[in-house]
């Protein structure tokens, strides 16, 4: 399996950001929100953000480092179909990879979980 994350895997217009946080379901860890946005097409994208109330440039640019990483290693896990936002919280600077990688699972858990239920459509899980 291709590991690589692609270009075509990334969210990169405004209008994606938007529409996935108007529009999708949001799930709350400790270090992130993930808005998850059903497009109905095969290939799941993602998009980051990482404010500068996570930190210097250097501590943000890890926490993306990190979770770019966690998105790629993972992507077999994680249901087909969506463009997940994934929003930084400064608690995400401190936090250890292994710590994030257990909030990542936790977050496509109640992805998969929400999806299993039919509730592809709600705002808040």
């Amino acid at each position: 399996m291709d590991r690589r994350l692609r270009r075509h895997e990334r969210l990169t217009t405004r209008a994606e950001f938007t529409r996935c946080y108007r529009h999708g379901q949001r799930l709350r860890t400790t270090y992130f929100t993930v808005y998850a946005y059903c497009r109905g097409a095969c290939v799941t994208r993602l998009g980051l953000a990482v404010g500068k109330a996570v930190g210097m440039a250097v501590r943000r640019n890890r926490v993306k480092r990190r979770l770019r990483e966690l998105f790629r290693l993972q992507k077999a896990l994680m249901p087909r179909g969506y463009d997940l936002f994934v929003r930084a919280v400064p608690a995400s600077a401190s936090a250890s990879y292994v710590a994030l990688e257990a909030a990542w699972c936790e977050a496509m858990a109640m992805l998969r979980g929400a999806e299993a239920l039919g509730h592809a459509g709600s705002k808040d899980v």
